[in-house]
């Protein structure tokens, strides 16, 4: 069983079937826990302001048995989610995408729409805040081809936050630990790190206030540290949380504020290097025989050319080949390259290989499911649909 994501969940015992094992007395688990699950992997605020990850379908106080993550909604996925019981759809691709206008239950998307809702199902989309989360599309893509790292990000995406917050000396390192294990504190391949500045608080209690120093109605000078940390905005939340939790003080004095810089390991694309060098040729058969789908070469500025740095871009990667020819790779493995991506690319002496949308997002399926039922008491399965 998973750790639980969400401590306000009801109370409410019933039997809940996971993986074969009927378990009495489970806590119940509702669509807001599985998506809390879900943005903790794909923080949101990493989409697009043009995309629609989040809830497509459902309330967020639907109870929730089995989760299924598929690809792109798609009938076949939701007969497979009716044949399995699975009542959460976790899909990469938004089920609503644009703005409807109108919904017609003869053609897609309204057909799935109005099926989601007659079956109870909760539809949500994790789109490019997976594209972009640390570990996310690319990553998977990296580790499928067998690309050596350390993984470098093709185009960062992101904010950073300073959070300062004001400590009696004795409680720095208890807050030092909330702060880290909430994911503040990381630079590079450091951790921890913080920057402390000794000096003197002040405070008067009024009358209902319960000072932890001195006493209340009375003017008061305390030895305080000014602890100050970075962390990735979408982790500025629960970092303040943490802090607030662990603080001494029944009132906590802290900022956060932006700051120039993108968080570790969040953006499109990764570029590693080859576990031996291969020819364009090579690179085709490798990428095709690792995927199971056939991919196929759209450029090739130096036929024969030994290749050892590859930048991986699951899905549509079209717009990132002047950043994937600045990040010092010999060839680019994505999705959806045209005619005149293969033009673009044999200018800038990039060898493209085109391995397919589908087939570049579907290596992340599994990592997705993973790690959401470690973080959720239900079951979590991959859709056998492979598109």
């Amino acid at each position: 069983m998973g750790r639980r994501v969400a401590a306000e969940a009801s109370s409410a015992i019933l039997v809940v079937f996971t993986g074969g094992v009927y378990s009495e007395g489970a806590r119940m688990v509702f669509a807001r826990d599985v998506i809390q699950a879900v943005e903790t992997i794909a923080p949101p605020s990493l989409a697009e302001t043009w995309d629609n990850c989040g809830l497509q379908v459902g309330g967020p106080s639907s109870p929730t048995s089995r989760g299924l993550v598929a690809l792109t909604p798609l009938p076949e996925v939701f007969d497979e989610a009716e044949e399995r019981g699975a009542d959460f759809l976790l899909f990469h691709h938004p089920l609503i995408f644009g703005g409807i206008e109108s919904v017609d239950t003869g053609s897609y998307p309204g057909d799935l729409l109005a099926r989601a809702i007659r079956s109870g199902l909760t539809v949500y989309a994790a789109h490019t805040s997976y594209d972009a989360a640390p570990d996310g599309v690319s990553v998977a893509l990296a580790e499928t081809l067998g690309l050596r790292g350390p993984l470098e990000v093709v185009a960062p995406r992101g904010e950073l936050r300073k959070l300062v917050v004001f400590v009696p000396e004795d409680d720095v390192e208890t807050l030092t630990d909330a702060l880290s294990e909430a994911g503040a504190g990381e630079i590079g391949d450091y951790t921890r790190c913080t920057f402390r500045t000794p000096g003197t608080g002040t405070f008067l209690g009024g009358e209902g206030s319960d000072p932890y120093l001195g006493e209340k109605g009375r003017l008061e000078r305390a030895s305080e540290v000014r602890l100050e940390t970075v962390v990735p905005a979408h982790l500025a939340g629960r970092a303040t949380e943490a802090v607030v939790a662990a603080h001494p003080y029944e009132e906590t004095a802290l900022d956060v504020y932006p700051i120039e810089g993108h968080p570790k390991g969040c953006g499109y694309g990764r570029v590693g290097t080859l576990p031996e060098p291969m020819t364009s040729e090579r690179l085709v058969d490798h990428v095709s025989e690792r995927l199971g789908f056939p991919a196929r070469l759209v450029a090739d500025p130096e036929p024969g050319r030994r290749l050892e740095r590859v930048a991986v871009l699951g899905g549509s990667g079209g717009s990132f080949l002047r950043k994937v020819a600045a990040s010092g790779a010999d060839a680019y493995v994505t999705g959806d390259l045209d005619y005149h991506d293969a033009l673009l690319s044999e200018s800038l002496g990039l060898t493209a290989i085109d391995a397919g949308h589908a087939a570049s997002e579907l290596p992340s399926l599994a990592p997705l499911a993973r790690r959401l039922a470690a973080l959720v008491d239900v079951p979590v399965e991959v859709s056998r649909v492979r598109r």
